[in-house]
């Protein structure tokens, strides 16, 4: 019996293989797993028309990915935080406010995509931005001290 993988079997193939196996096998094991249907002409195309969709989705994101890493590239953000008289701030700059920052001036962004260590001086620096598919953006960070 022919059938269609639904997931990776490790003794048969990978996600969306048409492989051949025995009836028993089919009935008895990878279909009430749900590890597999048999292969019909419509679930063949169903399948099909799932592979087409998820590569249209996946270049979807690619292209947005790009055209917010061009927006963001060499975007200038700028803090003004309580420091003290030695010059330190108070309360340390941090990925987290950076995103928050960035996510208020209309950049979807997250602070887990802000690679930087907490500033607690003030002064500029460059902080690497990375977004899906290895897009990367570099923001100039200027902390200024009130």
């Amino acid at each position: 019996m022919k059938v269609i993988l639904m997931t990776d079997v490790k003794a048969l193939g990978r996600r969306g293989a048409v492989v051949n196996v025995s009836d028993g096998y089919a009935l008895n094991f990878l279909f009430p797993q749900n590890l597999a249907v048999q292969a019909t002409a419509q679930a063949i195309q169903r399948m099909r028309d799932q592979e087409d969709k998820a590569v249209r989705v996946v270049k979807k994101g690619e292209t947005e990915a790009r055209k917010l890493a061009s927006r963001l590239d060499g975007y200038e953000l700028v803090f003004r935080e309580k420091a003290s008289e030695a010059g330190t701030l108070f309360a340390a700059v941090t990925a987290k406010s950076v995103a928050a920052a960035l996510k208020k001036a209309g950049f979807a962004i997250t602070a887990d995509q802000v690679e930087m260590e907490p500033a607690k001086e003030p002064g500029e620096r460059n902080i690497l931005v990375n977004f899906p598919h290895g897009f990367e953006a570099t923001i100039k960070l200027i902390i200024e001290s009130k």
